[in-house]
């Protein structure tokens, strides 16, 4: 949960994910769903699944800091406030695919200079 949290940007990926400092193990997309639905039930953000070519692609749409700052608090174990909001306003990681970047902006659940 903590290394969704600290993924750059607003949007997570288990590839992204993985690419994260934090990320020293194998990372499965069971465990990034299962860790992403439990940040969801805790209002961290929402857990969607965009339809590809080969197989579906998991994501965690975070919330913005002030959305989630009362919830950082009330969960000091995960993520301080400081770190997610440095986090989240870095670019999204460069693993998300072009189609997958223009399909989230399109959708209006993310804005284009995430992805810059």
């Amino acid at each position: 949960m903590q290394a969704i949290l600290i993924t750059p940007g607003p949007v997570a990926t288990c590839k992204a994910v993985k690419r994260t400092k934090m990320s020293l193990v194998y990372i499965l997309t069971q465990q990034f769903i299962d860790a992403a639905k439990e940040l969801e039930q805790r209002n961290f953000g929402t857990l969607m699944e965009m339809p590809t070519a080969a197989r579906s692609l998991h994501l965690f749409l975070k919330k913005t800091p002030q959305e989630v700052e009362h919830t950082l608090n009330a969960n000091p174990g995960l993520c301080d406030f400081e770190t997610y909001t440095r986090r989240y306003k870095k670019g999204s990681s460069k693993v998300i695919s072009f189609q997958h970047r223009a399909k989230l902006v399109s959708m209006k659940l993310v804005s284009p200079e995430h992805f810059m």
